[in-house]
C-alpha cells in the first residue's frame, strides 16, 4: 500500500476556489520554483512584496557557510551518539511507537544541538514551534495563522541573539524532521529493501515520501511558466509531491527504488529560495535511522495514523513491532544484543 500516492501530474490550471494557478508537472514546479519573479508568499497575501536581493542574498550566503560540510560533520558527531542511546532503549517483541517514542523526542535534541538551545529550554520552544508548523500545514486555516503569528513574536524573542536562520532550523529539525522520518520508515516498513548508501536512500525517501506537498508562490512581476501566464500578485501552488511523482522524470515513480543514479527530487525546493538546510536536515534523518536499522529488523505488523493536510503530510503515529538484529551496533554500545 502506497499511502501518499497521488495524483498524475498534469497541464497548469486556474483554481477559482483557491485564486491560485496549479503547477505540477516537475518540468513546471522546477522552473517555477528557480525564478525569481515568483516569491514565497502567504496563500492569501494580496499583493506580492518585493525581496531585498542583496538581502537574501547575504542571509542565504551565511547560512550555507554556517551549515558546509565541515559544519555538518562536525554536529554529525553528537548526532550519532545521541541516536544510538535513543534507539538501544526501544523495546522489542511488543507494539512500540515510533514517531512517539524515537522520531519525535531525537529530532527536539538534534534541534537544540543544531541550534544551541538548552535541553531544559526546548520543550517550550518546540511547543511555540509546533504553532508555526500547523499553520504551515493547513494555511487557510484562519485560526492557526493567527496562533501562528502570536507564536512567531515569542519564538523570536528566544533566538534574538542567535544567527537570523537559527529560529527556521529550530521549527524544521523539531517538528519537519520528525514528520519525514515517520513518512520514510513507514515506507520502508511497505517496500523492505537493504540500504548500503544512507545518504543516497535518504534521497530516494525524500523523493517517494516527504513531507511537503505545496509551496507557494506569489508573481511580483507578470511572468510565464511552460504555457502558463501568471499576471502580477497572481498565486501559484507548486505541487512537490506530484512532481517528485512525474514519469516523465522519473522511471516508475510510484516505485521506491535505491538504486536511482540521480535523484533531482523538489522536498526542498530548488532554486533562490531552496532550503538552505537540507543538508542538515538529511544527515540528521541518515543518523536516526542507520541507528535504528542497525539495531533492529522490522516485523511484518504495523500500523500508521496519516496527516493529510493542505500543505504537509505525514504519520502522527508509527506503530511496529522491532526485532533485535543478532550483530548490531549495540555490541559498540556495551549493550547485549542477544536479549530477545
Amino acid at each position: 500500500m502506497d499511502l501518499w500516492a497521488t495524483e498524475p501530474p498534469a497541464d497548469p490550471y486556474f483554481d477559482h476556489r483557491l485564486n491560485a494557478w496549479i503547477l505540477s508537472r516537475y518540468r513546471d514546479v522546477s522552473a517555477a520554483l528557480r525564478e525569481a519573479r515568483l516569491i514565497p508568499a502567504a496563500a492569501r497575501s494580496a499583493a506580492a512584496v518585493p525581496i531585498d536581493r542583496g538581502i537574501h542574498a547575504e542571509f542565504r550566503s551565511q547560512a550555507l557557510r554556517a551549515l558546509a560540510p565541515a559544519g555538518i560533520q562536525q554536529l554529525e558527531e553528537r548526532f550519532a551518539p545521541a541516536a544510538n542511546l535513543l534507539a538501544a532503549a526501544l523495546p522489542t517483541g511488543e507494539p512500540v511507537d515510533l514517531v512517539e517514542r524515537y522520531a519525535r523526542p531525537w529530532s527536539l535534541q538534534v534541534a537544540g544541538i543544531a541550534a544551541g538551545i538548552p535541553p531544559d529550554r526546548c520543550h517550550r520552544l518546540s511547543s511555540l514551534a509546533r504553532s508555526i508548523f500547523d499553520a504551515a500545514c493547513e494555511p487557510y486555516d484562519e485560526t492557526l495563522a493567527a496562533a501562528a503569528q502570536k507564536a512567531t513574536v515569542e519564538l523570536a524573542a528566544s533566538f534574538q541573539a542567535a544567527p537570523p536562520w537559527n529560529m527556521q532550523m529550530f521549527i524544521a529539525l523539531a517538528h519537519s524532521l520528525p514528520a519525514f522520518l515517520g513518512n520514510a520508515w513507514l515506507a520502508l516498513l511497505e517496500h523492505p529493501a537493504e540500504i548500503a548508501d544512507f545518504p543516497k536512500a535518504i534521497d530516494e525517501l525524500l523523493r517517494f515520501t516527504g513531507p511537503a506537498k505545496a509551496q507557494f508562490r506569489q508573481a511580483a512581476a507578470p511572468v510565464t511558466i511552460g504555457d502558463c501566464g501568471i499576471p502580477q500578485n497572481g498565486h501559484a501552488i507548486l505541487r512537490l509531491d506530484i512532481a517528485n511523482r512525474d514519469p516523465d522524470e522519473f522511471s516508475a515513480p510510484h516505485s521506491l527504488r535505491f538504486d536511482r543514479r540521480s535523484s533531482g527530487h523538489l522536498a526542498f525546493g530548488t532554486g533562490p529560495h531552496a532550503c538552505v538546510g537540507a543538508a542538515l536536515i538529511k544527515s540528521a534523518a541518515a543518523a536516526a535511522t542507520k541507528a535504528l536499522l542497525d539495531r533492529f529488523r522490522f516485523a511484518e505488523q504495523h500500523t500508521a495514523e496519516p496527516v493529510d493536510c493542505f500543505a504537509v503530510r505525514y504519520v502522527k503515529s508509527l506503530t511496529a513491532i522491532l526485532r533485535r538484529n543478532s550483530l548490531s551496533a549495540q555490541d559498540a554500545d556495551g549493550i547485549d544484543s542477544r536479549r530477545p
